[in-house]
């Protein structure tokens, strides 16, 4: 097995770190010297340790985006199914990781803009990117001018929305959470594509006995 490099060391001690404490490290000194480390190591890597833990966060990402692109299957599904099989396999992988996830998402908020976050959120938009150039080749999204430019922050509330669910489904094997992906996904193709009310109206229903908690 190969040694892991200074850059892996750290990232993963930091997420060891937060597991333990329940906090990032304060003091870089104390984290390189635990590490056996200096602070020359650390800053060669990293510029901060808010920065160790946005990468973090986007190595997560990426990992289930490299995952589900090298499936079979994948270049033969539409834009809606690349989406929901990102999703399924992204909230697979986060069980691995659920206590870190319970720990560092605050609720989602429309002026929440959390740094140590911005791995993870710029990754996902990269990849609905991606999902959205597809969909409106293959005419499976409607282009609406300057409009589509904003479907990568439509899809990342949604995926926020999706983790804010997730930690308050109490159902088993989080069932719940895997009819609001459908759900949401469903809808959130309906809107950009056609519109569509009933959707909306499907997923308000959907959604009134977790409201009324």
């Amino acid at each position: 097995m190969d040694t892991p490099t200074n850059r892996q060391r750290i990232l993963d001690a930091f997420a060891e770190h937060l597991r333990e404490n329940g906090q990032p490290p304060v003091s870089i000194y104390r984290f390189t010297k635990d590490l056996g480390l200096s602070e020359k190591d650390f800053f060669q890597e990293f510029p901060s340790l808010e920065s160790v833990e946005s990468v973090w966060w986007s190595a997560l990402i990426d990992r289930v985006v490299q995952a589900v692109e090298s499936g079979a299957e994948w270049g033969s599904f539409t834009a809606r199914q690349r989406l929901l099989t990102f999703f399924f396999a992204w909230f697979e992988e986060a069980l691995s990781v659920r206590s870190l996830i319970i720990q560092r998402f605050k609720p989602l908020g429309i002026l929440k803009n959390d740094h140590a976050l911005k791995g993870f959120n710029h990754s996902f938009r990269d990849f609905a990117r991606k999902v959205i150039d597809q969909g409106v080749t293959s005419g499976e999204i409607a282009s609406r001018g300057k409009l589509i430019n904003l479907y990568p922050d439509a899809l990342f509330t949604a995926f926020r929305s999706l983790i804010d669910f997730n930690l308050k489904d109490e159902s088993p094997r989080f069932e719940r959470t895997d009819a609001y992906i459908e759900k949401s996904v469903h809808l959130a193709f309906e809107l950009i594509r056609t519109q569509a009310i009933d959707s909306a109206v499907d997923l308000v229903r959907f959604l009134i006995p977790e409201i009324r908690r």
